[in-house]
């Protein structure tokens, strides 16, 4: 099963946005709605569909800034869309603040893949 990650900015605006992304999605989210305080910096959601599955992210484990890394973001056009991406220094910096052991297996592949590339 395939994983993507969003790291979105955890405004209150942005955090009911994705709530009601979701809820649009088919996602029961009454009791995040109904939250008396919620605290967007710490929501995580999970949206689990029969071939992938994709985790909102409110931040990273590296110490990085979202406005600084969506200010130096890569941007990919598919089909007339722009779909932004974390940069390839940000991305390194995240998965060796993780360092599970198949985020160090990404980085060895991402280095190889750069070399090979430039």
């Amino acid at each position: 099963m395939l994983e993507h990650s969003f790291w979105y900015n955890p405004t209150y605006e942005n955090y009911f946005k994705l709530l009601n992304a979701l809820e649009e999605l088919g996602q029961d989210v009454r009791e995040f709605k109904e939250e008396q305080a919620p605290n967007p910096k710490k929501s995580f959601f999970r949206y689990q569909c029969e071939n992938f599955t994709l985790d909102f992210l409110p931040g990273l484990k590296a110490p990085l800034i979202f406005r600084s890394c969506f200010d130096n973001r890569e941007v990919v056009t598919l089909e007339g869309v722009d779909i932004p991406f974390i940069n390839y220094t940000d991305l390194i910096t995240d998965k060796q603040a993780i360092s599970r052991p198949k985020d160090i297996e990404d980085i060895e592949q991402l280095e190889l893949k750069k070399r090979k590339n430039d």
